[in-house]
């Protein structure tokens, strides 16, 4: 072992087995994380700056509600959250054609990479699961890798305490991007360390940690990437993030589309990786972890306010407000595209009768419809696709004239 890498951080093994590695990540090797303390001190700085991003957490909560098509605010999240899982893992699309993939009703099928759409089915069966109860465990996190790779179509039954509950990572792990040259850190091999250190893991976020809300959660999932002990662990580590604040009762829903922000600071991201493995920098990595959580809310603050602010414009336009058209157009608040189908679902009424309200909506200027021949039944909100498009990253409040 390298004599620059402090042992207290944990172990590590000879790389094997990846070839065009970069010179210094094979000279390091593969590494394994110690495992995760059962009670953390931290700067008093790294405590206030936790809690103020648990408080942000708290406020995007309750102004999520103020939206009336709150599901449409989550779907919006969730799509941003695998658009930019894809990034990381070298898949790419335009958010344009997630959101058609996601429509119902929708004709003609959008050229989007069918593990993107997996991604999301699983991000959908994990929610239902964890809000439901559920174990957040190796067990779990395994079968929604399954579902990811096609495998498996829905979550079945998931116990987790037997280590033969999880199907385990049999390949060289790495961190990084898709190819081995991409590589800034090797994982564990596989084998019996990596299969304790995972049970360890899911011990730990069964039985706690003294520590503030984000600390444990942030310290959770970076033992969770590092480990990478099933498939698809990068994106499972960062959809962590999101189940575990929920478990917690801090988020609802998922909100937060944490993938995106650690694609637009990779570099950043895997430096403070970096610094864990190589100095133990505990501060340093929750601090980075709790800002861009928090970066992340007031980014999703800013979209309801401005949502909320396109919906008032559009309800202006309606003069003689019947109950349908109205609900039909409040709910369109945090909706860039949308079909008669999905109209009717939502608000509870025929699809004939969407269809006369769609009418009535493209007249007034609300919603219109999409060109081509591929998407006859497909309506766009002009206001609030660009509103949608624009927040990736979502622009600051200076940018407010872009949507008048």
């Amino acid at each position: 072992m390298p004599d620059a890498m402090p042992a207290e951080t944990g172990r590590w093994f000879l790389a094997e087995g990846i070839d065009d590695l970069p010179a210094h990540v094979r000279l390091a090797g593969a590494f394994l994380p110690r495992p995760l303390p059962s009670m953390v001190r931290l700067q008093p700085q790294t405590y206030r700056i936790l809690a103020e991003a648990e408080q942000a957490i708290g406020r995007l909560d309750e102004a999520a509600a103020r939206l009336p098509n709150r599901a449409g605010l989550v779907r919006l999240a969730q799509l941003r959250d695998v658009h930019g899982s894809g990034e990381l893992g070298g898949v790419f699309a335009a958010l344009r054609e997630l959101l058609l993939a996601d429509l119902p009703g929708s004709a003609g099928e959008p050229a989007v990479d069918l593990n993107l759409a997996r991604h999301l089915r699983a991000n959908d069966e994990a929610v239902t699961w964890v809000r439901a109860g559920g174990s957040l465990n190796l067990a779990l996190l395994s079968q929604l890798g399954a579902i990811i790779d096609g495998s498996l179509d829905s979550l079945g039954f998931i116990d987790g305490e037997d280590v033969s509950e999880v199907s385990w990572r049999t390949w060289p792990g790495r961190l990084g991007g898709p190819e081995p040259h991409d590589a800034y850190l090797l994982t564990v091999p596989p084998g019996a360390e990596l299969q304790t250190s995972g049970m360890q893991w899911s011990a730990w976020v069964d039985s706690g940690c003294e520590a503030p809300l984000l600390a444990r959660v942030g310290l959770g999932h970076y033992q969770l990437s590092v480990l990478s002990p099933v498939a698809h662990a990068g994106h499972l580590s960062r959809l962590y993030i999101t189940l575990a604040l929920i478990r917690e009762g801090a988020l609802r829903d998922p909100l937060l589309p944490v993938s995106e922000w650690l694609s637009r600071h990779r570099d950043e991201y895997r430096d403070r990786i970096l610094d864990m493995v190589h100095k133990g920098d505990l501060d340093g990595f929750l601090v980075f972890f709790a800002s861009g959580i928090a970066a992340l809310c007031h980014g999703q603050l800013r979209f309801i306010e401005r949502a909320e602010r396109i919906s008032e414009e559009h309800l202006g336009k309606l003069g003689k407000r019947m109950d349908g058209i109205v609900r039909v157009t409040r709910d369109l608040a945090a909706t860039p595209l949308t079909t008669n189908l999905q109209i009717s679902r939502r608000n509870g009424i025929t699809v004939q009768q969407a269809a006369a309200l769609t009418k009535q909506l493209v007249r007034l200027g609300v919603i219109r419809g999409m060109n081509g021949r591929n998407h006859p039944q497909v309506f766009t909100v002009p206001e609030v696709m660009s509103l949608f498009e624009l927040s990736y990253p979502t622009p600051p409040d200076g940018d407010d004239d872009v949507f008048e």
